[in-house]
């Protein structure tokens, strides 16, 4: 055989052919028996006769019993080795009864008697060769019982008649044995070329309809069985469930400890959700970490049928309360949940898997991880929108529908310092995509990895082209770095590369943080931070205020500029509050040798307050909102012209005071 299970599917075959023949085997037993107490019952002492009955019912009752038992255990193919054993032993228990019947029932005076009992028992022999021939030792076991008493007996009491016939039957013993012997190849062969097809049959099945690691329904057999129960809610008017779930940062774990234990994974939740369900629910692994369950029959009433699909919900979650055991070591996960309700009339397999979708996915962004949620039609539009904000993301860089805007940041002289570049998507079809919609996907799905890099590339480049002219060669450009981007393992590679081909100045390349990313490791932090300052660029800490970084991790960041958060500067004319966190974050970046700017500075009294507390960077719709490329560089002139009508109206009185002093 080619495999353990071939082979575990032919010796239980073998045990079933056993077995079944009993049943006839015993009844011929009874009969022969019964025809050789009548015929010798005149020529042996009844006291022999009873001996032999008892020993001959004795092993044929215990066959009988055993051949019960046998039929009664449910899983008999998985035993089937021990009851091989059990019936090899009882067979040598009949062989010897019958062994017996030679030696008690030999009737020495009656040659014609002794030619029936020889014939009896080669019958007996014969038939027991033919029925045990899948067997070998079950063969052996039971002539050889036969032989071991009845030949001696036969060759050492008998007449000349009786030792020829006993001759006779060891050559017929030996023929018969023989032809059984290839009867038995020839079966057991027969036997494993359809166990084999079988089993190539099960193989083909197995990879058609089900998931080849966890060894679930897969999305193929899912289809089938949810038609299945749409037919059936529809016919008993009752409710059926899908419930969509998707493990949390299971991604995480490939990352760190590698495929093998994300696989390992996989196939102990599967494991663990069968448990949990009914035997008539399906649960089936979508690929990947996403499995599906498929609940019907839940009852007529909607509340009812909502109810049973939490509690069925709630049993999954529970699953996972307890840590999984990977590689020598234990591994605790949560999921996330989204339940769609069904009726089977008008329901459609893609829509209902969607909605389930949906739902799972709004418990994946609830705060509470480990949620669970129900599909509401409400939320329905917004959840479409990010699925096709998603996908066409993923084509909106080599479509060329990514631009980079750019809002211009002034110093207290009212001259331009610098700008921010802003990410805009014009999309083919929605028109302008405002950048908290899709920057957030774009930092989930990854793809904010080479958006960020094209984003420094084509800023590194407008510095270089505008070192040639003299109204914007001392300009700098600050470019926004995601935590996503910035915990790349090349990011410092990346970004050396970027800068040195380019060939700008890096001291006017600026490259702004959020506090988000100051949680995480602060020695690598500083590492990469300290490795680009090399180059020449400075850092700023992004919308400071609104994040968790603390005072000790500030002071050891080695950065160059705090920019204020615009919310504190929203309401900084009236709000006493927000107007002494500006003060106060102001003085300790002066105290940490740090400058500051403002975001968000809309009006001039808002200027006019921040200067006297220190502030001397600003930045804001007051003096420009976000600008394509070419309208922020026509802006720059009258911004300039501007500031110098400023500095003129500044000069002028003091200018007239002079003259009159003169005059006088």
């Amino acid at each position: 055989m080619d495999t353990a299970a071939e082979s575990a599917a032919l010796n239980a075959e073998i045990v079933e052919m056993l077995y079944a023949n009993n049943r006839r085997s015993l009844m011929a037993a009874i009969v022969v028996m019964a025809a050789l107490l009548l015929t010798q019952l005149q020529l042996v002492n009844a006291t022999i006769l009873i001996i032999w009955s008892v020993i001959f019912l004795s092993a044929y009752g215990s066959r009988g019993y055993l051949t019960f038992k046998y039929y009664r255990d449910q899983r008999r193919e998985q035993h089937s080795q021990r009851w091989l054993r059990w019936f090899r032993f009882n067979t040598g228990f009949c062989g010897l009864a019958w062994g017996l019947a030679g030696i008690l029932l030999f009737p020495e005076a009656a040659p014609a008697n002794q030619a029936f009992l020889i014939f009896a028992l080669v019958g007996v022999s014969g038939a027991g060769i033919i029925v045990y021939s899948v067997d070998s030792l079950t063969t052996n076991l039971f002539t050889g019982g036969i032989l071991a008493f009845m030949i001696p007996r036969f060759l050492t009491h008998g007449t000349s008649v009786s030792i020829a016939l006993a001759v006779l039957f060891i050559v017929y013993v030996i023929y018969v044995s023989v032809a059984g012997h290839a009867l038995a190849k020839s079966l057991r062969e027969n036997i494993s070329l359809r166990i084999a097809s079988n089993l190539d049959n099960k193989k083909v099945h197995q990879l058609a309809f089900y998931d080849f690691l966890t060894a679930l329904p897969n999305r193929r057999l899912l289809s089938d069985r949810l038609q299945q129960a749409f037919v059936r809610c529809a016919r008993g008017q009752c409710y059926g469930v899908v419930l969509s779930l998707d493990l949390n940062n299971f991604k995480g774990l490939n990352d760190s400890m590698g495929h093998p234990a994300g696989d390992e994974l996989l196939q102990q939740v599967a494991a663990r959700l069968q448990q949990c369900l009914r035997k008539k629910d399906t649960i089936a692994r979508m690929g990947g970490d996403e499995f599906i369950a498929v609940l019907d029959e839940l009852g007529c009433d909607k509340a009812e049928a909502i109810m049973a699909a939490q509690v069925a919900a709630e049993k999954m979650m529970a699953v996972f309360s307890q840590p999984f055991q990977l590689q020598q070591s234990k591994y605790r996960t949560t999921p996330s949940i989204g339940i769609c309700l069904f009726h089977g009339d008008d329901d459609n397999e893609e829509e209902v898997l969607r909605r389930a979708d949906i739902a799972m996915y709004q418990a994946k962004k609830s705060d509470n991880l480990n949620s669970i949620q129900m599909y509401d039609e409400l939320l329905h539009p917004a959840i479409e929108m990010r699925a096709t904000l998603e996908n066409d993301l993923a084509f909106a860089l080599q479509g060329d529908q990514l631009s980079l805007y750019f809002q211009v940041q002034m110093d207290d002289s009212h001259l331009p310092k610098g700008a921010e570049v802003l990410l805009r998507w014009q999309h083919p079809t929605l028109g302008m995509i405002p950048p908290d919609q899709f920057i957030p996907i774009a930092e989930e799905t990854g793809e904010i990895v080479p958006i960020g890099q094209w984003v420094l590339q084509q800023a590194c480049q407008q510095l270089k082209q505008w070192a040639a002219m003299p109204l914007t060669r001392s300009l700098t450009l600050s470019v926004n770095v995601s935590a996503v981007q910035f915990n790349q393992p090349d990011f410092v590679q990346m970004v050396s590369d970027v800068v040195l081909h380019s060939g700008c100045d890096p001291q006017l390349l600026q490259l702004e943080l959020t506090e988000s990313l100051m949680v995480r490791n602060v020695e690598e932090i500083i590492i990469k931070i300290q490795a680009l300052k090399v180059l020449g660029m400075t850092f700023s800490l992004d919308d400071f205020g609104t994040g968790q970084s603390s005072l000790s991790v500030l002071k050891r960041l080695p950065l160059d500029e705090l920019k204020i958060d615009k919310s504190f500067i929203k309401e900084i004319q009236h709000n006493t509050y927000d107007s002494f966190i500006v003060e106060t974050i102001i003085n300790m970046a002066k105290n940490l040798g740090q400058t500051v700017i403002a975001e968000g500075v809309e009006v001039q009294q808002q200027q006019a307050l921040l200067q006297t507390m220190g502030c001397r960077l600003f930045q804001g719709y007051l003096y420009s909102r976000p600008l394509p490329l070419g309208e922020f560089e026509a802006g720059l002139t009258g911004l300039r012209a501007e500031a110098q009508t400023r500095t003129q109206a500044k000069t002028a009185p003091k200018t007239r005071a002079k003259t009159k002093t003169a005059d006088t």
